[in-house]
């Protein structure tokens, strides 16, 4: 995404206060000053966003003093007037803009406006539990990127085989044998998002999972996490409809492809 057109379209509402420094009960937690964003990207989630923002308030942003960065992504049911409200209650900042760029531009947008050493990025929709933090949150000592393995996960059948599919031949074209690469619930150091984001592209649908494929290959250090996963409790998803599914699947093979062939040519490089 040119840095230009990001700037034409996003806005960014700075807080209102910050806090103390950031403290962690788990054995390799850090305690840094302003050592922690959490991000959460936000797209027509009018319905249920209050909530899901005071949860992640009361478990991780209120315990560690962390800082709250929201991507609103050109929602049209009322979203953003009900975060310009929450803005008054919760010191936030947030990426917003009047078209929708998309999952992929609207993270890395987020992404790119972090100014402290670590993110913990989470998806807005409900479908994890915040609390899940503090089992990711021990291990950022000894590793760059913590992901977020989902078990139990509460999604339809069409998705679940699709994540599978995924999974599956993306371990076989690009040799990375993670178990829930493309995982929405993560933390990872400041750095690596500035390492590995100029090089993400081939997989609009995927983001997580190509950033983290990367990440793999470039030597990052990166830990799985078993966390909880529960289904929605409002909305659907507007992207992986089964009319959609066809041109998807096209899209991510080719992109798998498009990927695995940058990896090789950088390996022969090396």
């Amino acid at each position: 995404m040119a840095q230009e057109s990001a700037e034409q379209e996003s806005r960014l509402v700075e807080p209102a206060e910050s806090g103390p420094a950031l403290s962690s009960n788990g054995e390799g937690g850090l305690r840094a000053e302003s050592a922690l964003t959490v991000l959460l990207p936000v797209h027509n989630e009018a319905n249920s966003i209050e909530r899901v923002l005071t949860e992640f308030w009361e478990e991780v942003v209120r315990p560690t003093s962390a800082k709250v960065l929201i991507c609103e992504d050109g929602s049209t049911d009322g979203t953003e007037r009900v975060l310009q409200e929450l803005s008054l209650k919760y010191p936030m900042r947030f990426v917003t803009g009047a078209n929708r760029k998309g999952y992929a531009d609207a993270v890395q947008d987020g992404l790119e406006q972090v100014d402290t050493s670590f993110v913990f990025f989470a998806d807005s929709d409900g479908q994890y539990y915040p609390q899940d933090f503090w089992k990711l949150w021990p291990h950022v000592a000894n590793y760059d990127m913590v992901i977020g393995h989902k078990i139990n996960r509460d999604e339809p059948l069409h998705r679940f085989i699709l994540s599978r599919g995924f999974h599956l031949l993306a371990k076989v074209m690009t040799g990375v044998s993670l178990k829930d690469m493309d995982c929405g619930f993560r933390v990872l150091r400041r750095e690596v998002a500035a390492e590995i984001l100029p090089e993400v592209g081939a997989l609009p649908f995927s983001f997580w999972a190509e950033f983290t494929i990367l990440a793999e290959t470039r030597g990052v250090r990166i830990r799985e996490v078993p966390v909880s996963h529960k289904s929605r409790n409002y909305g659907t998803t507007s992207i992986y409809t089964l009319q959609r599914l066809p041109l998807i699947v096209l899209l991510q093979i080719l992109g798998l492809a498009t990927l695995s062939r940058r990896l090789k040519r950088s390996h022969r490089k090396a």
